[in-house]
C-alpha cells in the first residue's frame, strides 16, 4: 500500500507539460563534486520547473528510509527492493605534489622507497566502503596522516603532507600532482547507480538516471 501510493503521488506531481517536483541524487563526494555538479546544469535548463538535490557525502544512502530517490555506490546491493546499474570504472594511482613534496624529500626511484615516506589514508572507522581500502594493494603502508574523505585527502596530497591513493579523475583539476609508478601501480574500482523499484520509473526520477547513464558511458573516469 505505501509503495503504491507512493507511486500514485509522484506521477500526479510529473505534469503532462513538463517535470516537476524534486529528485534527490546521493553520491560519494567525489563522484558527486568533481563529475556530476558540473554536469547537472545541462538538466536544470531542460526542466527550470524541476528541482535537483544532490547531496555528495561520504557514506551510503538508503532509498528505503527515502536518502535519496537515486544513489550512487560503489558495489553492487547484495539485497534489497532496488535496482543496479553499473555506471562505470575509474582508475586510482599513487600521487605526490612536485614541488611540496618530491622536489623537498628524499628521492622515490623504486617502488620499495614508498615505504620511507608518509602516507595518506582514511579514518579506518569512518571508512564507509570496504572498496576504499585499497592501500594495502599498494603495498604494506600505514598511514601517517588519516582523513575522513577523498577531497580532503586530495587536498593534503597537493599541499606536501605526503604521498596519497587518489582517484585519477579529482586528480586532474591539480597539474601539481605527479603520478608515481604509472605502470606498476594501477588500481580500479566502479560506481553503480541504484534506483528504488518503487520509483524508478517516474518520470523525473528516470530522466536522471538516464542522464547519469549517458555521462557515464565514455571513458572519461579512466584516464588522468
Amino acid at each position: 500500500m505505501e509503495s503504491l501510493a507512493l507511486r500514485m503521488r509522484h506521477r500526479l506531481d510529473d505534469a503532462s507539460t513538463g517535470l516537476t517536483g524534486s529528485v534527490c541524487i546521493g553520491t560519494p563526494e567525489g563522484f558527486g563534486t568533481y563529475f556530476l555538479a558540473p554536469r547537472i546544469a545541462q538538466v536544470s535548463a531542460a526542466h527550470p520547473n524541476l528541482e535537483i538535490k544532490l547531496i555528495a557525502n561520504p557514506r551510503m544512502f538508503s532509498l528505503s528510509k527515502r536518502e535519496a530517490d537515486l544513489a550512487m555506490s560503489m558495489t553492487r546491493p547484495a539485497q534489497g527492493r532496488v535496482y543496479a546499474h553499473k555506471l562505470t570504472d575509474y582508475s586510482l594511482g599513487v600521487y605526490a605534489s612536485k614541488i611540496d613534496y618530491l622536489d623537498t624529500h628524499r628521492k622515490i626511484g623504486m617502488r620499495r622507497d614508498l615505504l620511507a615516506h608518509p602516507w595518506i589514508g582514511y579514518v579506518e572507522d569512518q571508512m564507509w566502503s570496504a572498496e576504499l581500502n585499497y592501500l594495502p594493494q599498494i603495498s604494506t603502508l600505514v598511514p601517517t596522516i588519516r582523513i575522513s574523505n577523498v577531497i580532503s585527502q586530495a587536498t593534503a596530497v597537493s599541499g606536501g603532507v605526503g604521498l596519497g591513493g587518489l582517484p585519477c579523475f579529482i586528480v586532474r583539476t591539480d597539474p601539481g600532482l605527479v603520478r608515481l609508478f604509472r605502470d606498476q601501480i594501477a588500481l580500479a574500482r566502479s560506481y553503480w547507480l541504484v534506483t528504488l523499484a518503487e520509483t524508478r520509473d517516474i518520470a523525473r526520477v528516470r530522466l536522471l538516471a538516464d542522464f547519469i547513464r549517458e555521462e557515464c558511458s565514455g571513458d572519461w573516469f579512466l584516464h588522468d
